[in-house]
């Protein structure tokens, strides 16, 4: 066959050339990604997968911590119900020398704390809500601990809260005679400010052999 210019055109083999199963290593020398042999899944197919399962994962945690906090409200809440329904304001119920329920009420804040200062209080724990969510969605440390330790806090915070909006003040009742007395929210919030400081101090102490 000739061209419109009267040359003739090249032929093209239908035989691979010589060199043709060394392709894929020139390929790859050349920077284009080599083939996928038979049988492999794409790598970017197995990057999705990995990411859905950790996202899968972190959804499940995340559902616990939130039954976490609910059920730490709902704990709260009905123990000092139970509480108000048992005794009146100001009695006593003698359990021990050093420990007794005892239906106290405060207007500040853990273990009575900056008493008469109601409307900071109050908007004080919206402010921790809305941080701690904060902390959920973009997490700068994402770990079970401080996810659990923020989770307790979140719990006990909307516990007090809730007393403050429908009560006017919180409602105390374990009381260990000679330290102020206290409830599950402030329980709540102690033991999540202690869990984050117990994953800082398993940090820092994993981080000192590194630096010897």
């Amino acid at each position: 066959m000739y061209t419109l210019r009267g040359e003739p055109t090249p032929m093209v083999s239908s035989e691979p050339p010589d060199d043709f199963e060394d392709a894929p290593a020139s390929m790859s020398q050349c920077g284009a990604p080599a083939p996928t042999p038979p049988g492999a899944a794409p790598a970017s197919r197995v990057g999705r997968a990995w990411r859905m399962v950790r996202e899968r994962n972190h959804t499940r945690l995340d559902l616990i911590y939130l039954a976490v906090v609910v059920v730490w409200v709902v704990l709260d809440q009905a123990t000092k119900v139970a509480l108000r329904a048992s005794l009146e304001r100001g009695e006593h119920w003698e359990l021990a020398s050093f420990y007794r329920f005892s239906h106290v009420v405060n207007d500040g804040a853990a273990f009575g704390l900056f008493q008469g200062s109601g409307v900071w209080l109050a908007i004080l724990p919206v402010l921790a809500i809305v941080a701690i969510a904060a902390y959920y969605l973009f997490p700068p440390v994402d770990h079970w601990l401080t996810r659990l330790g923020l989770a307790l806090i979140l719990g006990g915070a909307i516990g007090n809260w809730l007393d403050r909006i429908y009560q006017g003040e919180v409602t105390d009742f374990i009381d260990f005679i000679h330290f102020p007395a206290f409830n599950v929210a402030d329980i709540g919030i102690n033991v999540g400010i202690a869990a984050i400081i117990l994953y800082l101090v398993i940090v820092d102490a994993r981080r000192a052999p590194r630096h010897r």
